[in-house]
């Protein structure tokens, strides 16, 4: 792919269009960050196209009618010239019947469902959070991760206790995400729970129904027996867009801050398909 042009150079028109050509539906994207890890994944993990999607969605059934009717036509000219040649050169030979005319092919059919499934299939669960600094908001980082239908899904949360310092979670349409475990690193909590006023870290979950940052589990210094909450059975299914935020119960002031790490799977939604 040497001839690619470079992805961090491309614009925003560039990076949409040469992802179309992936099959990959952008129009949940909002930062050009997510467009560029979207295509360097495809880049990656995709075999170049060698035609656009446009092209394979929208099959030209009227030029297939004109060639086969074309074709169909010259037959029977070719035909009768053989026949005419033939009979100038002797007369007492009877002329070769006509040669039967080919039924023209039935146009090719596209399914819809088969097109939206495919779109999903090339259609990534994008996760991404910025990371900032308090109180400048100046931003020292960031995590940013593209899944695709059948893979694993990984992700870490940086602790935080501003709702603006979320994860957007962006699900396709087509696609689900599931999220079966959270856990916390052992060593990192219990340095976090040396300090005075801290309790523990918990994950919280809004959604466009619901943009309340409510928590699903919490890890608390008295509370919790483990560092993993397993069966959180948690399953989203696109288009839709969901926020995750690790946030810090108390105990913040130094900003030394703990990662909640998820774990889960995403896939197709076969209700869509069906």
């Amino acid at each position: 792919m040497s001839d690619l042009p470079d992805i961090s150079s491309m614009k925003l028109s560039e990076l949409k269009s040469e992802l179309k050509s992936y099959g990959i539906d952008s129009s949940t994207f909002a930062e050009k960050s997510e467009f560029t890890s979207a295509l360097q994944n495809a880049r990656n993990t995709m075999p170049r196209p060698s035609t656009t999607y446009r092209e394979v969605e929208q099959p030209k059934p009227e030029r297939e009618e004109k060639k086969s009717s074309s074709s169909s036509s010259r037959k029977p000219s070719s035909s009768s010239q053989r026949t005419s040649s033939s009979s100038s050169s002797s007369s007492r030979r009877p002329a070769p019947p006509p040669a039967p005319t080919a039924a023209a092919p039935a146009p090719p059919t596209t399914n819809p469902i088969n097109i939206k499934k495919l779109t999903a299939m090339r259609s990534p669960v994008t996760a991404f959070q910025q990371i900032k600094e308090h109180p400048s908001q100046n931003i020292i980082g960031e995590r940013n991760n593209s899944f695709l239908p059948g893979s694993p899904f990984s992700f870490s949360l940086h602790g935080s206790v501003q709702e603006s310092d979320s994860a957007i979670i962006r699900i396709p349409d087509g696609v689900c995400l599931k999220i079966n475990c959270a856990s916390v690193q052992r060593k990192a909590m219990d340095e976090y729970l040396k300090q005075k006023g801290s309790i523990g870290v918990s994950l919280r979950l809004s959604s466009e129904e619901n943009p309340e940052m409510l928590p699903i589990w919490t890890f608390a210094r008295d509370r919790s027996s483990g560092y993993t909450m397993s069966g959180l059975g948690l399953r989203v299914c696109g288009p839709r867009t969901v926020r995750l935020l690790a946030f810090m119960e108390m105990g913040y002031r130094s900003g030394q801050s703990v990662d909640v790490h998820l774990f889960g799977s995403v896939s197709l939604n076969k209700d869509a398909f069906d």
